[in-house]
């Protein structure tokens, strides 16, 4: 059983970037825990308290075992000492053997910033602590925008695809009360179609890693 720390900026973003391998994670009994950078609120505490409500729902729809929601706003989100000591407490605590980071692509400066909080948080503590050597990072891709990467895996979400979609119907307040309306949820669903169809599957989700990936046996590859 591997110990797994999944990283989003907000509620939500962990289930529309990787919500159908969570399930997968979480039905192969591995120790699953979320952390949301931000509450998600903009202007106003309301607002975070829904998306907590919220991310509960979904977290009991796909048997996550723990979820953090740190209290920092969306737009105060800083890669400075005092969350990167968060995270490392984090880390500290939860030991984990792989982590989740959002892709940090140009065109988001949020999800480049969330992604250098996680590495660096990382980087620091393997300098002082070799435990921390063999935790494997991959980046997940956090939204679809408008930039492309190739993949260095896809995993086929086919059969948590309908899982995925009831955790996103728990965010009425990103997805609206009927999600299938939603141009977000349908670029959601496009992207994991697109993924999908890159490996002869209905539905997928695209993982970069920077260091090699070891395969002890071949046909784990097939």
């Amino acid at each position: 059983m591997a110990t797994i720390v999944a990283f989003g900026i907000q509620p939500g973003q962990a289930e529309s970037g990787m919500g159908g391998t969570i399930l997968k994670l979480t039905e192969a009994a591995h120790q699953l825990t979320i952390i949301d950078l931000t509450n998600g609120s903009l202007l106003n505490n309301q607002q975070s308290e829904f998306l907590k409500k919220e991310a509960i729902k979904s977290s009991r729809i796909l048997g996550i075992d723990e979820r953090i929601t740190l209290d920092y706003q969306y737009f105060e989100l800083e890669n400075n000492r005092e969350i990167r000591a968060e995270i490392s407490e984090i880390y500290k605590n939860t030991l984990p053997d792989i982590i989740f980071i959002p892709y940090p692509a140009e065109e988001n400066p949020e999800i480049k910033i969330a992604a250098g909080i996680c590495h660096t948080s990382l980087v620091y503590l393997q300098q002082y602590n070799p435990a921390f050597l063999k935790s494997k990072v991959f980046y997940y891709f956090a939204a679809p925008l408008n930039y492309f990467q190739k993949p260095a895996f896809v995993m086929d979400i086919s059969r948590e695809i309908e899982m995925k979609v009831e955790a996103l119907k728990c965010y009425e307040s990103q997805f609206g009360k009927n999600i299938q309306n939603s141009p977000l949820f349908e670029n959601i669903l496009h992207l994991n179609r697109y993924y999908g169809m890159l490996i002869g599957k209905k539905f997928g989700e695209s993982f970069i890693c920077k260091d090699p990936l070891e395969i002890k046996n071949i046909e784990f590859a097939l």
